[in-house]
C-alpha cells in the first residue's frame, strides 16, 4: 500500500540525523508542515529560533529523495505502518505528553483498548521473585483487558510481555532501535508473538542501532502510552527509575512493588515507596 505524499514528508524530516523531537516540533510550529520545512530556503530556516547556520545547511542539503526511497522500501519490506502526529489513529495518551514522537513506526496494530494501558518495567537482571511478580501482574492485567506496555528488554520487560501473552491480552513493546533490528536478539520469537497479539513500535527510523542514548528517550514513550507505570524490581540506579520519573513529569501514576528488605534488587522500588 502506497504511503501518501504528505506522510512521506513527515518520514523524510524524521530521517535527518540532527533533527530531534524538540527541533522537529519547533520547525513544525513555525512552518505548519514537514513539506514546508523541507522546501524552505536556508534564509527562511534561519528565522526559526534555535536554528543555526549548521542546522539550516544540513536541512537544505539533505539528500531527501534517496534517503526516503530507501526508507520506504524498508517500510514495505518489514511490514511497518507509519503514524504521525497528524493521524487520527495516533495514540491519544501519547499525544498529550510534552514531546510526543512526530513519527511512530508500528509493527502489529494499535487499537482503542490501548487507551487503557499500564507499563510494567524493572531490572534487566531480576530475582526469581521479580520475574514471578512481573509475569503474574501482567497476566492479571491482560485478563482484565488492560494493555501491558514495556520495553522488550531482558529481565522484567520480557516477563511483562510474556505474562500479558499468557493472559490472552494485548501488549505493546517500545523499542530503542529501528524495528528491523531485534534487540536483544534472543527476544526474536517474543517480538513475533507480541506483533500478533499487540504491537511493537519505535520512534527511530529503520536501521537505527540500539545505542545507549536511545533508551531514556524510549522510556518516555513507555510511560506516555500508559495511565500508570509499575516498577516491579529495580536497583538504586536502574534505568526503570527513569521511566518512573518520566511518568511523574507526564502527570501519570507511579506504582512500586515492595521486595525483600535485604535485597539490593529492590532498593530502587523501596526508594520510590519511601518518597511517596
Amino acid at each position: 500500500m502506497a504511503i501518501p505524499e504528505e506522510k512521506c514528508y513527515w518520514i523524510g524530516l524524521n530521517l535527518l540525523p540532527r533533527v530531534g523531537r524538540i527541533t522537529y516540533q519547533k520547525l513544525l510550529t513555525h512552518f505548519g508542515s514537514p513539506r514546508e520545512v523541507l522546501h524552505a530556503s536556508k534564509q527562511e530556516l534561519l528565522r526559526v529560533k534555535g536554528i543555526g547556520e549548521k542546522m539550516a545547511e544540513e536541512i537544505t542539503s539533505f539528500p531527501l529523495e534517496a534517503a526516503l526511497k530507501r526508507e520506504l522500501a524498508n517500510i514495505e519490506r518489514y511490514g511497518v505502518q507509519i503514524l504521525t502526529l497528524s493521524d487520527p489513529d495516533y495514540p491519544p495518551l501519547l499525544k498529550t505528553i510534552y514531546d510526543p514522537p512526530p513519527v511512530l513506526y508500528v509493527q502489529g496494530n494499535l487499537c482503542l483498548q490501548d487507551q487503557y494501558a499500564i507499563a510494567l518495567v524493572g531490572s534487566r537482571t531480576p530475582t526469581s521473585y521479580g520475574r514471578l511478580v512481573a509475569e503474574r501482574l501482567a497476566q492479571d492485567l491482560a485478563r482484565r483487558q488492560i494493555t501491558v506496555v514495556s520495553g522488550l528488554a531482558r529481565g522484567i520487560d520480557g516477563c511483562a510481555h510474556r505474562g500479558a501473552l499468557k493472559g490472552g491480552g494485548r501488549t505493546i513493546a517500545v523499542a530503542g532501535c529501528g524495528l528491523d533490528i531485534v534487540y536483544p536478539p534472543e527476544h526474536r520469537r517474543l517480538k513475533e508473538q507480541i506483533i500478533k497479539q499487540g504491537a511493537c513500535l519505535s520512534e527511530f527510523p529503520l536501521g537505527t542501532q540500539p545505542e545507549r542514548m536511545n533508551f531514556p528517550l524510549r522510556n518516555r514513550i513507555i510511560s506516555g502510552l500508559s495511565l500508570g507505570t509499575v516498577v516491579v524490581e529495580a536497583g538504586e540506579r536502574s534505568g526503570s527509575l527513569i521511566t518512573a520519573e518520566w511518568a511523574l513529569e507526564q502527570g501519570r501514576e507511579v506504582f512500586a512493588v515492595p521486595g525483600n528488605i535485604t535485597s539490593a534488587a529492590s532498593r530502587g522500588t523501596h526508594k520510590l515507596i519511601k518518597a511517596g
